[in-house]
C-alpha cells in the first residue's frame, strides 16, 4: 500500500510563513517544495499497512502528523 505521510521537522530560525522559500524539500531533496523552511512536509511512503507506514516514517523523521492512504 502507499500513503502520503506528513511529518513535522524542526523549524529553522529563518522561517517566515509570510515569505515562503522554494527549494529542495527537507524530507526528500529530489523534490521541490514551496515552503522549505516550514516544519510540516509530506512524502509518499510504501508499506504493508498504515501501522507499518507509520513506523517507517517515525523511524525516519520522528513526529508523524498525518497519514493519508492512496487508493490506486
Amino acid at each position: 500500500m502507499k500513503a502520503i505521510v506528513t511529518v513535522k521537522v524542526s523549524r529553522p530560525v529563518r522561517h517566515d510563513p509570510f515569505n515562503k522559500k522554494t527549494g529542495p524539500c527537507p524530507v526528500n531533496p529530489e523534490m521541490i517544495c514551496t515552503d522549505v523552511t516550514g516544519e510540516h512536509h509530506s512524502y509518499i511512503e510504501t508499506g504493508n499497512s498504515l501501522e507499518h507506514i507509520r513506523n517507517l516514517a517515525r523511524a525516519k523523521f520522528g513526529h508523524v502528523t498525518r497519514i493519508e492512504e492512496i487508493k490506486e
